[in-house]
C-alpha cells in the first residue's frame, strides 16, 4: 500500500503549493482538508505523514478549531506520525512539546522589513541535518507572523532569523517545523495578494517584485527543501 499524507490547511488561500507540486511529481497520494470551512479530521491511521500549513489563527485562541487541531496533533504524535509544520504548523509543534507561543517583537511580513530582506541563518544543527543538505546558509524567506515561540529541550534549533531567531526545528527523527515560508509558487503568492488580511496594509507590488528578482532560487530552494524531508521519512 502507498504512504499517504494530510495536509491541512488553517485558511483556503495558504495552500501546500509546492508540497502538494512534489508530491504528486513522486506520484504519492494525499489528501487536504481546511479547517476554515469545517473542524473535522479524517481518521489519524489512515496516514503516514501530517503536513500543517499556516493561517491567521493563533495557538493561543481557544476556539474549537485550534483546541481540535492540538488534540490531533498531539494524537498523532503520540502514534509516532512523522509531522512537517509551516508557520502556524511549526507553532502548533512547538506547543505541544510545551514551547510557548507569544507575540513576536516584530511582525515579520513579505521578504524585507523595510529595505532588508529577511534572511535565515543555520545553526550548527542545521548545518549538519539532512533537511537541509545543498542548502547554502544566509538565505532569503518569505514571511507572514507575527508570532514566535520559546525553545523547550525537545525542539532542536536548525535556523535563526534577525527579527525572529526561531525559524526552524527538528523534534525527534522525522518532525520538522518552518516559521517561514518555503512553498511559495506563483499561483500560492497570488493567493497571498488576493486573500491575506495580513498584506492588508502592505504594498503588494513591491512584494510581488521581491519575489520576480529571487524566484529562481527561490522555487528551486523550496524543492529542495521538502524533497529532502521526503527522503527523510522514507517517502522516495
Amino acid at each position: 500500500m502507498k504512504k499517504r499524507t494530510l495536509i491541512i490547511k488553517n485558511i483556503s488561500h495558504e495552500g501546500p503549493g509546492l508540497i502538494s507540486e512534489i508530491l504528486d511529481h513522486y506520484d504519492l497520494n494525499y489528501d487536504i482538508i481546511d479547517l476554515s470551512k469545517k473542524v473535522e479530521f479524517p481518521e489519524i491511521d489512515r496516514y503516514n505523514l501530517i503536513i500543517i500549513m499556516g493561517g491567521p489563527d493563533s495557538v493561543n485562541d481557544l476556539s474549537e478549531k485550534i483546541i481540535s487541531e492540538k488534540e490531533y496533533v498531539k494524537h498523532a504524535l503520540s502514534k509516532r506520525i512523522p509531522i512537517f509544520g509551516i508557520c502556524l504548523g511549526i507553532q502548533l509543534l512547538a506547543d505541544a512539546y510545551g514551547g510557548k507561543v507569544y507575540k513576536n517583537p516584530v511582525e515579520e511580513i513579505g521578504f524585507k522589513q523595510k529595505t532588508i530582506w529577511y534572511t535565515l541563518n543555520l545553526a550548527e544543527a542545521g548545518l549538519n541535518d539532512p533537511i537541509l543538505e545543498g542548502i547554502k546558509n544566509n538565505f532569503i524567506v518569505f514571511q507572514l507572523h507575527n508570532e514566535t515561540f520559546k525553545l523547550t529541550k525537545d525542539l532542536i534549533l536548525l535556523a535563526t532569523g534577525q527579527y525572529c531567531r526561531n525559524q526552524a526545528i527538528k523534534i525527534g527523527e522525522y518532525n520538522y517545523g518552518f516559521q517561514f515560508h518555503f512553498e511559495l509558487t506563483e499561483d500560492l503568492i497570488s493567493n497571498y495578494f488576493d486573500f491575506s488580511p495580513e498584506l492588508v496594509d502592505h504594498d503588494i507590488d513591491k512584494i510581488a517584485n521581491d519575489f520576480e528578482q529571487i524566484k529562481k532560487n527561490y522555487l528551486a530552494r523550496g524543492k529542495k527543501i521538502f524533497t529532502n524531508y521526503l527522503k527523510i521519512i522514507n517517502f522516495i
